[in-house]
C-alpha cells in the first residue's frame, strides 16, 4: 500500500528519478541485461546510422559529400525523384539492410522489453532479489503476446510514417514552392508540430501497451493498445514529458555520433574511437532508462487508477511467477 501511494504521487521528475533509481540500486541486475540485450541494440542503432549514410552518397548522383539522415527521413521521400538514383543495386543493398535492421532490433526490443518488464514487476513485487537467470527464464512465456502488440503498433507507425509523412513533405514542398510567406511558414510549423505530437502519443502508447502484454494475463495486442492508453489517463502529461526528454536526448546522442565519427569533426583518429564508443554507451543509457521508464510508468497509472499489483501468486498456470493482480484497492 505504501509502494502505490509513493508511484500515484510521482510526476515528470518523480518518474525520471525513479528509473534512474531503479537502475543504479540494482546496477548487477541491469549490467547483466545490458550486456545481453542492449549493447546490441545500442551498436545495431549506431551502425543504421552509418549505412544509412553509406548508402546515401552510393545511391544518388551528384553527391559531393555523404548525404544526412534527412535523405531517409520520410517527408524527403515525397521531393525525390527517381532520376537522382545513380545505382539500383545499391537500393536493393540498402533495401536488405532494412529488412535485416527491423528484423533484428524486433527480435531484441521485444526480449529487452520482456526482460526488463518482468525485472522490474519482481523488483516493485516482491521483496527477494531477482536474478537475470529468473527473468531470462520468463522470456519464453511472455514474448508472444509482445510480439503480437509489437506487430500491431509497428503497423500503424508505419502507415503513419510511410503515407502521412510522405503527404505531410509534399504539403510543405507545396507551401514554399514560390514565396517565403510568413503565413506559409507559420502553417508548415504547425503540420510539423502536430505530425511529432501524434507520433510521441503512438509511440507512448506502443511502449505502454507492450508492458501491459508482458504483464497482464491474456491481453496483447489492440486490447494492449486500448489498456495503455486508458491507464495513460491522468499521468498523460507527465509521460508525454518523459518520453520527450529521452527521445531528444538520444537523438542528441545520434547527432553527436554522425557530426564525430562520420563528419569528422574531431581529426585525432584514436580520439574519434574513443568518442565514438562513449557515444554508443551513452546510447546504451538512453535504451535502458527508457525501458525502465516505461515500465515505471505502467506502475505509476496503474497506482494513479488504484489498480493493485502487490498480491503474489505463485501457482504454476500463471503467466509469470508473479502474477500481476487487477482488483480495485479497497478505499
Amino acid at each position: 500500500m505504501e509502494r502505490h501511494q509513493e508511484l500515484k504521487r510521482l510526476g515528470f521528475f518523480g518518474i525520471l528519478k525513479e528509473s534512474v533509481k531503479l537502475v543504479f540500486s540494482h546496477k548487477k541486475l541491469f549490467t547483466q541485461i545490458s550486456l545481453a540485450l542492449l549493447i546490441p541494440i545500442s551498436i545495431i542503432l549506431e551502425v543504421k546510422i552509418l549505412t544509412a549514410i553509406l548508402f546515401s552518397f552510393n545511391m544518388f548522383k551528384n553527391r559531393d559529400e555523404p548525404e544526412d539522415l534527412t535523405v531517409f527521413i520520410i517527408p524527403q521521400y515525397s521531393t525525390l525523384n527517381i532520376s537522382y538514383i545513380a545505382s539500383f543495386k545499391w537500393v536493393a543493398f540498402w533495401l536488405l539492410s532494412e529488412i535485416t535492421y527491423l528484423i533484428l532490433l524486433l527480435v531484441l526490443s521485444i526480449l529487452s522489453t520482456v526482460t526488463i518488464a518482468f525485472t522490474t514487476a519482481s523488483i516493485y513485487k516482491s521483496k527477494e532479489t531477482t536474478t537475470f537467470k529468473k527473468a531470462a527464464a520468463a522470456v519464453p512465456k511472455l514474448w508472444k503476446p509482445v510480439l503480437i502488440t509489437f506487430l500491431l503498433v509497428f503497423a500503424v507507425t508505419f502507415a503513419y510514417d510511410y503515407i502521412l509523412g510522405p503527404v505531410l513533405g509534399l504539403i510543405l514542398r507545396l507551401l514554399f514552392f514560390k514565396k517565403f510567406a510568413v503565413l506559409k511558414i507559420v502553417i508548415g510549423v504547425i503540420l510539423t508540430v502536430l505530425y511529432i505530437v501524434v507520433f510521441v502519443y503512438i509511440t507512448l502508447i506502443w511502449h505502454v501497451g507492450t508492458v501491459v502484454s508482458a504483464l497482464e494475463n491474456d491481453i496483447y495486442g489492440a486490447k494492449a493498445i486500448i489498456k495503455g492508453r486508458n491507464l495513460l489517463k491522468g499521468k498523460m502529461k507527465a509521460s508525454v514529458a518523459v518520453f520527450v526528454v529521452l527521445l531528444t536526448l538520444s537523438a542528441g546522442i545520434d547527432t553527436a555520433f554522425v557530426l564525430v565519427v562520420v563528419y569528422e569533426t574531431i581529426r585525432i583518429w584514436a580520439v574519434r574511437i574513443g568518442v565514438g564508443i562513449l557515444l554508443v554507451l551513452l546510447k546504451l543509457l538512453m535504451v535502458l532508462l527508457g525501458l525502465v521508464a516505461q515500465t515505471v510508468i505502467y506502475f505509476v497509472c496503474k497506482s494513479y487508477h488504484d489498480e493493485t499489483f502487490e498480491n503474489l501468486d505463485d501457482a504454476d498456470d500463471q503467466k509469470v511467477p508473479i502474477d500481476v493482480q487487477y482488483e480495485k484497492l479497497p478505499v
